[in-house]
């Protein structure tokens, strides 16, 4: 099973990419400062004033959601994700491996790569068009937002597949924190 020293651990390419994926997701964690200053001027505009923003929502969503899907991979490597853990948590590390490896192959990446394809192809034609937000009076641009989305699921990608390797040494020399 992964886990923060296996991450840690140094071995070459892998170890690398670790460290980048890392990177963004704890530097995406970051974003929540300037989430809570946007809440916080809304709410004093809001109930101090009187008067609301018309920036507040989208920048929140914006923050928000930039947040979360940044930090896909890294999560994901760390084995943070959602899982039901009543029967995984008690099988050995090949059983485990082989779990995430057919997972992977079956479920993981025939719903991953479409959806990076899609999101690749949306986002690529709000950047061309120069999308603006049609939520609010604001019209701000959302093409730098809808791009975050396709490279946060190419960052969702590699570790999947980092992770894939990793399981499939743990089946074949058998080490646990391969």
């Amino acid at each position: 099973m992964q886990n923060e020293e296996s991450v840690k651990d140094g071995r070459g390419l892998l170890s690398w990419i670790d460290r980048i994926i890392s990177w963004i997701g704890e530097a995406s964690g970051f974003l929540v400062l300037p989430l809570m200053m946007v809440i916080v001027v809304e709410v004093i505009a809001r109930y101090g004033f009187g008067a609301p923003t018309i920036w507040a929502w989208e920048m929140s969503r914006f923050f928000g959601g930039s947040m979360f899907v940044l930090a896909l991979g890294y999560i994901y490597l760390r084995d943070q994700h959602v899982r039901v853990d009543i029967l995984y948590t008690r099988w050995s590390p090949r059983t485990r491996a082989i779990v995430n490896v057919v997972m992977a192959l079956l479920v993981v990446l025939p719903v991953l790569i479409p959806s990076l394809i899609k999101m690749y192809d949306t986002a690529a034609l709000s950047w061309v068009t120069k999308e603006v937000s049609s939520d609010s009076a604001w019209r701000v641009p959302v093409y730098p937002f809808k791009a975050i989305m396709p490279f946060s699921m190419a960052l969702l990608l590699v570790s999947v597949l980092v992770k894939w390797v990793r399981d499939i040494r743990v089946l074949i020399k058998g080490e646990p924190n391969a």
